[in-house]
């Protein structure tokens, strides 16, 4: 399925992990990035802004100092 297909009212919609660990619909709009082979989704463009202003200081903190 395109993420272009899916809508919030959707009965086929998709939901995914944010970093934080929040639970979000993802749309076309969902803010996203690439880290370590894999798509990590943010619950809005502030937290993804964060990250790549100082990933150390974002909600990826963890994530990245464990090395996971």
């Amino acid at each position: 399925m395109n993420l272009d297909q899916a809508s919030p009212d959707s009965s086929f919609a998709i939901q995914a992990d944010t970093a934080c660990g929040a639970r979000v619909m993802l749309t076309p709009h969902t803010p996203f990035i690439h880290f370590r082979d894999e798509v990590i989704y943010f619950c809005s463009e502030g937290c993804k802004q964060l990250y790549v202003e100082d990933p150390l200081a974002s909600c990826m903190a963890d994530r990245l100092l464990s090395g996971k």
